[in-house]
């Protein structure tokens, strides 16, 4: 009887694990007044996802951060890419449109937090 309630206790720590690892994309649009949000906080290692959902071409950049840097996203196209390790804060613009300044932002990634306590004592 002991046997079977440890097992259940395990699967279910196994899965809030599962569920805590599985995070949706954030998502930064491009439409014609420019990026969604000037800035973003994401966890290092969570993907990000841009949507060009204008009219014309698009092409993210970052100098800081090349995982951010995409191809060229025609109207309709879409560029995800986990972000690496933190904490860090990368920069990016559209190379397509350098000046405009509604075409740029920055991400801000955290850093993972490191487990405390293990092993001590």
């Amino acid at each position: 009887m002991n046997s079977m309630k440890v097992v259940a206790m395990v699967a279910l720590c196994g899965c809030a694990g599962v569920a805590r690892g599985a995070r949706e994309a954030r998502v930064e649009r491009l439409d014609g007044h420019g990026v969604s949000a000037h800035m973003l906080m994401v966890e290092a290692g969570s993907v990000l996802r841009f949507v060009n959902a204008d009219a014309n071409p698009h092409q993210i950049y970052s100098n800081d951060c090349t995982e951010l840097s995409s191809t060229v996203l025609n109207p309709g196209d879409s560029y995800s890419t986990p972000v690496g390790a933190g904490p860090k804060v990368c920069h990016f613009e559209d190379l397509l449109s350098p000046l405009a300044p509604g075409y740029s932002g920055a991400v801000q990634v955290q850093g993972v937090e490191e487990e405390q306590g293990l092993g001590d004592g």
